[in-house]
């Protein structure tokens, strides 16, 4: 079967949409860290209702009540199983719903109720100090 003149021109349109496609993907990802404002950490003291132990990020989802009894939801974005198991010993049962905990997290720049984990500790003693900056 003989190709047509147009097959050759096709096939690096295609390489070029595939490589423009997958570096905006990778680059929509690795800037989510830019969305925290690094200059302050805010602490909350709260009972965790979601612990995502996933890939790309794990998220812990969790209530904070205030002075007057009113629940807010925080969640708290922090880097992938794999590194949070090497440098920090994390596994899928770290926390879990029903867990109280006091984490510690650079804040949304837009003001949502959600930011990136600098510490977390629990009500049994353990710790994760993540303070070091977090790459931007």
């Amino acid at each position: 079967m003989k190709a047509g003149k147009g097959a050759f021109l096709r096939i690096p349109l295609l390489l070029a949409t595939l490589a423009a496609a997958t570096g905006s993907l990778a680059s929509a990802h690795h800037g989510s860290r830019i969305s925290y404002d690094l200059s302050k950490t805010v602490r909350l003291k709260g009972i965790v209702k979601v612990f995502s132990y996933e890939n790309p990020h794990i998220y812990i989802t969790f209530d904070v009540k205030d002075d007057k009894g009113n629940v807010t939801e925080w969640a708290a974005e922090t880097d992938p199983p794999a590194m949070m198991a090497r440098k920090f010993g994390w596994t899928r049962h770290y926390v879990k719903p029903g867990d109280e905990v006091t984490i510690y997290l650079w804040p949304s720049k837009a003001g949502a109720t959600r930011g990136f984990l600098a510490r977390i500790e629990t009500a049994d003693g353990r710790v994760t100090d993540h303070t070091e900056q977090p790459q931007q």
